[in-house]
């Protein structure tokens, strides 16, 4: 085996790796935005992607700040107007799901609530996040 066949071998195992790795919050990520959005699992994964590229973030990176949202941190103006754009562009203007004021992680929902004895069925979410002001 040459030398370069042998690094080519070398760089996919550690490629490998690291997917192995990231692809679990990125599928929370993609449940997060499918959850929130009703959108399918192709249009969340573009959501990611079109986040990272315009915001110059790698797509595990950017799952990150979106589960850690739905957890309760803070998710970074920038990215939560990121995020609402690449929604808005894949469910175009007349989805019933539109965020045209943007996303709401559900623990700022909870919060502005009143608790979690009023926070209505996830079904019930999903409709709401179109009117929630960032």
């Amino acid at each position: 085996m040459s030398d370069d066949a042998e690094q080519d071998l070398r760089t996919e195992v550690v490629q490998l790796k690291r997917a192995m790795q990231t692809r679990p919050v990125i599928d929370l990520a993609r449940g997060v935005l499918m959850a929130s959005f009703g959108l399918s699992a192709a249009d969340a994964w573009n959501v990611l992607v079109e986040v990272s590229q315009h915001t110059n973030t790698k797509v595990h990176h950017v799952a990150e700040d979106l589960v850690g949202a739905v957890n309760g941190d803070p998710l970074p103006d920038p990215l939560r107007q990121h995020v609402s754009a690449a929604v808005a562009e894949v469910l175009g203007p007349h989805a019933p799901n539109h965020p045209s004021a943007g996303w709401t992680s559900p623990i700022d929902r909870t919060s502005r609530a009143g608790g979690d004895e009023d926070t209505p069925p996830m079904s019930d979410r999903r409709r709401d996040l179109s009117s929630d002001p960032l």
